[in-house]
């Protein structure tokens, strides 16, 4: 496919206009070695007093965190209405842990903003929800293969320096595409950002990634820069509940996505859809072996305009 115009301007701004920072200091889903994902519903009369404090709280963070931490603000769209969203990119679960124990981030990790009141009173009790997302790399839940074990460049496990133990070594999602970087998007870059969370049925976990896998890079190759997709991995959730984030120049790249989905032509990518994935030891089947009926949800973000 090859990208002819760029089309009208999009209607969203990108989330780095959230932040002062120049672009070489911003973590993003590209990035990142993990992403905090956190949702929570404003309260009734609220909403004014809530995105005011959240454009504060992510402007501080972003200005005292600055190339450590990355904060982006995002409004759920064609979902719960007043549902805030945010990201928060982090480069691994040591500076996670480092930022929840310090005052670093501490509107985001729970206290008070001084200039709009309490931050807790802003949002529904029990609303409150953080899902922790790292990029998938090849290696993990089955996904080894006997060229890893034989060569340490490809391997993901390397030695803890301190510990001295095996370590999974968790790579940037933009090391999961062949597209160049000036191709591709990002969470502060895209104009929309769909989050897709699939389950896998566990006796096919290693398959199912091998799918996502290669379904996302069909799309980036695809897209050429239009849409991004990058495949996550939830920790502390849901055994093997994965997440896509698909980001998007504009809304209106939905319908480009959807028809790479409906071509039938001899070169569409949609064969990755029909072939088996699942080896005739384990019984044979195509994709919808391997997904778990029903458990397929999308949510699409729009970045909070500051403006």
């Amino acid at each position: 496919m090859t990208q002819t115009t760029a089309g009208p301007a999009p209607a969203f701004r990108p989330a780095a206009h959230q932040t002062a920072q120049p672009a070489e200091r911003l973590l993003h889903s590209g990035n990142a070695g993990l992403i905090v994902a956190r949702s929570a519903q404003i309260a009734p009369g609220y909403g004014v007093r809530a995105r005011e404090a959240t454009r504060k709280i992510v402007e501080s963070c972003n200005e005292r965190c600055a190339g450590e931490a990355t904060v982006l603000a995002y409004e759920e769209a064609f979902g719960v209405r007043d549902r805030l969203h945010w990201l928060v990119h982090l480069p691994s679960l040591e500076r996670y842990e480092t930022l929840a124990a310090g005052a670093d981030v501490s509107g985001l990790f729970g206290g008070q903003d001084g200039a709009t009141g309490v931050w807790d009173e802003m949002f529904e009790p029990g609303s409150v929800r953080d899902t922790l997302l790292v990029p998938h790399r090849w290696g993990i839940f089955g996904t080894a293969t006997e060229a890893m074990a034989q060569d340490e460049s490809v391997s993901p496990v390397v030695t803890d320096p301190v510990r001295g133990l095996p370590r999974f070594d968790v790579r940037p999602a933009r090391e999961q595409t062949g597209m160049a970087p000036d191709r591709t998007l990002n969470t502060a870059t895209a104009g929309v950002v769909m989050r897709r969370t699939v389950d896998f049925d566990y006796r096919f976990r290693a398959e199912a990634r091998v799918f996502a896998r290669t379904v996302a890079e069909n799309m980036n190759l695809n897209m050429q820069g239009l849409a991004t997709v990058y495949l996550y991995e939830e920790m502390f959730g849901r055994m093997d509940r994965a997440h896509f984030l698909i980001h998007m120049a504009s809304l209106d790249v939905m319908y480009l996505l959807m028809g790479l989905d409906a071509r039938t032509d001899p070169d569409a990518p949609r064969a990755s859809f029909v072939q088996d994935w699942v080896s005739m030891e384990k019984g044979g089947g195509a994709w919808d072996r391997i997904i778990v009926q029903g458990s397929t949800r999308d949510a699409l973000f729009t970045p909070q305009n500051w403006s």
